[in-house]
């Protein structure tokens, strides 16, 4: 490829990214009389409806610095109390922000299903989350290398840590909810996720549609990790959007869209791509094609295909069909040779031998990238360093392979993931094992008991326990419960409630055993001071905490 092509795949990637900066410019909206929203502040809006009893804050965007630049913009609008928060959905762009808003008396609305929600991104799975989506949203790249995102300005990352807040009322299909002369209706409306909801003000004829709806082809898989999005769900949520033919909708990322025959026009266009990209892959589904055939087959009709509100700045067709594929049909493509395949350092050892060792292969790689081939370069690199994972040269060749295909990829996500992996090899920076103390401490502390007993037995070092069996009561005295916490070689069953005859029982009151478990503080030191009582064995208390940490 001539090198002016390539500077052109560079400059056009870059173009089209700057461009979408333009719908994120930094400001407050006005809607209507009593309604305002924050665009370019975080990477999500946050929205004001004013009313003669207070404010209600919808969404809260990433950071505690983002919320309080909309707080101070906002009270100039109006000084009156938050007197409701409503989450529109759990992600922690729309989350993190809300202990800025927060007055005394302020109630937190959500789905039911935010909460689960919050378990799983903000406990269970918090570690892998954190690391895969500081990649999509290149928390570590410079600024030119990701002047936007497909939904908006750059993540914020925070400086002060967040305290998440977890919602005070919850409801499962819908909430008819009245403060002050404002009536508001919320809606379950699963899409862009689970728990999404949007929320209709009949009155003035003003929808807010959270993130069912934003600039770029939609994200019907995430590649920062998730279970597929409830596809043909979001198509009939955008659905009963378009049927309230609301005159203003205000969004969660992007600017708000003004008139009625303007966001049907929208809503149709993107309910229809949603629709097609499923459809055709459960038509090519049913012929029994693989996953790759439809992968290559599959693209948007033209007249969705050159709309620039589905560019594919965020979500991508081709990965979406991969997840609606796997959604209903599991990991199984259906070819039998797939079903218990060679590891990745045997097939790289077969590879090796069939081309004639390792040189040919390094000879292969540095041939492609010279002739611009940066996927058969990246592909080889993995092969390679399947065989010589300490090999720096191959690691350099990966590593200039991921570089150029992320500055040639206008896609938000996957340039920033391309962008983000090459630099870890490069070992400009590394994700820590652990989130820093303060963060740790202010996550433990939202999350319901419950819950963090539930996560208990993922902190587990089962190479600890592995041939150890007993049993702990943990009394929470301020709390008035207990719960039993049987290990069973390598494994920790946890349940409410006591057990009769336990090897030890604990008993403490909720902060202290948090800080406990994620080493904030130290067993001994709690005893001493006498906010931990033992029964039983006193040695085997902490053997059974280190066991978590």
């Amino acid at each position: 490829m001539p090198q002016n092509t390539v500077k052109d795949e560079k400059e056009k990637a870059l173009a089209y990214l700057k461009e979408h900066t333009k719908r994120f410019k930094k400001g407050v909206e006005k809607v209507t009389e009593n309604i305002y929203c924050a665009v370019g502040y975080g990477l999500a809006n946050s929205t004001l409806i004013v009313t003669k009893k207070g404010n209600i804050i919808v969404d809260t965007t990433e950071s505690i610095d983002s919320a309080a630049e909309i707080k101070a913009e906002f009270d100039k609008i109006s000084p009156l109390p938050t007197i409701a928060i409503i989450y529109t959905h759990g992600h922690a762009d729309h989350v993190n922000g809300a202990s800025v808003f927060m007055d005394e008396q302020t109630e937190i609305y959500s789905n039911f299903k935010t909460v689960e929600f919050f378990h799983t991104q903000f406990n269970q799975l918090k570690s892998i989350l954190d690391i895969r989506g500081a990649r999509q949203f290149g928390v570590f790249l410079p600024p030119d290398h990701t002047p936007c995102s497909g939904l908006g300005p750059s993540l914020r990352v925070n400086r002060n840590n967040p305290k998440l807040v977890f919602p005070t009322q919850v409801f499962e299909d819908s909430l008819v909810l009245t403060i002050g002369e404002v009536t508001l209706q919320l809606v379950s409306a699963p899409g862009e996720t689970d728990d999404q909801i949007f929320i209709w003000i009949p009155g003035q004829k003003v929808l807010l549609g959270a993130d069912n709806y934003y600039p770029a082809f939609p994200n019907l898989y995430t590649i920062r990790g998730t279970t597929p999005r409830p596809v043909l769900q979001w198509v009939q949520s955008l659905d009963k959007m378009r049927d309230l033919q609301a005159e203003y909708l205000v969004l969660g990322h992007t600017e708000p869209v003004f008139g009625s025959e303007q966001i049907s026009e929208l809503l149709t266009m993107y309910r229809d791509a949603i629709q097609f990209v499923h459809d055709s892959t459960v038509r090519g589904m049913n012929k029994g094609k693989s996953v790759e055939q439809l992968v290559e087959e599959i693209s948007l009709p033209n007249h969705l295909r050159y709309c620039s509100e589905l560019r594919e700045l965020y979500g991508s067709v081709s990965q979406s069909v991969r997840a609606i594929y796997h959604g209903y049909l599991g990991w199984f493509d259906g070819n039998a040779t797939n079903l218990e395949r060679l590891s990745p350092k045997i097939f790289a050892g077969k590879i090796e031998q069939l081309a004639g060792g390792t040189d040919v292969l390094i000879e292969e790689a540095i041939r492609a990238l010279g002739n611009e081939e940066y996927q058969w370069a990246a592909e080889l690199s993995d092969l390679l360093l399947a065989l010589l994972p300490g090999s720096y040269y191959v690691k350099k060749i990966k590593i200039e392979a991921l570089t150029e295909l992320g500055l040639r990829s206008y896609n938000s996500n996957n340039r920033s993931y391309y962008l983000s992996q090459a630099n870890e090899l490069k070992e400009y920076f590394h994700y820590p094992d652990k989130k820093p103390l303060k963060t740790r401490i202010a996550y433990a502390h939202a999350m319901p008991l419950d819950s963090f007993f539930a996560n208990m037995t993922i902190l587990l070092n089962p190479e600890h326990c592995k041939d150890k069996t007993y049993s702990v009561n943990v009394y929470i005295k301020d709390k008035v419960l207990d719960f039993r916490i049987v290990i069973r070689k390598g494994i920790a069953e946890i349940r409410e409630g006591a057990e009769q005859d336990p090897e030890l029982t604990i008993s403490t009151e909720e902060k202290i055993w948090k800080d406990i478990i994620i080493g904030a503080r130290e067993c001994e030191e709690v005893i001493k001071r006498g906010e931990l009582q033992i029964e039983g064995d006193s040695t085997l208390c902490k053997e059974f905490i280190a066991l978590f940490q």
